[in-house]
């Protein structure tokens, strides 16, 4: 018979090496792992600015990782890529968009709400657009 202890070690074992997983890499991303290959957790997100002839600048963070400012000009875009909780769906990525004139805030990913394998959004002045194969989805400015 296994006792509790074991079972307790093994699973802090495996919290550990996954939760390692998660913080591999440098500040701004999480890198693809050899357990990346079969496991195909990875999320990316892609923003760009669709402000004409306005620089749109980027700031994301979740709880753990701030991924620093990003200043795109028309037409270019800001990507990231990282390993979700793989336990509670609770990953949530925000950015904070400014532009000349405007300051805008928006969960580019949530875990919970609408979890993405591929989070493509376009910026534009009146809100956040998420790009889809099926269907764009675009969201009015919420502050």
């Amino acid at each position: 018979m296994v006792s509790i202890s074991k079972i307790a070690l093994l699973l802090s074992l495996l919290l550990t090496t996954l939760f390692s997983l998660q913080l591999k890499g440098s500040e701004d991303e999480v890198v693809p792992s050899e357990v990346d290959n079969w496991l195909s957790f990875k999320v990316y997100v892609a923003i760009s600015n669709f402000l004409v002839s306005k620089n749109l600048t980027v700031h994301c963070k979740d709880k753990h990782h701030d991924l620093g400012s990003h200043v795109l000009k028309y037409g270019e875009t800001y990507d990231f890529g990282f390993i979700p909780n793989l336990f509670w769906r609770v990953t949530l990525y925000f950015c904070r968009f400014t532009w000349e004139g405007a300051s805008h805030s928006f969960d580019v990913y949530n875990q919970k709400k609408n979890g993405c394998e591929e989070c493509v959004w376009n910026i534009l002045e009146s809100g956040p657009c998420k790009v889809d194969r099926k269907h764009n989805q675009c969201y009015a400015w919420k502050d």
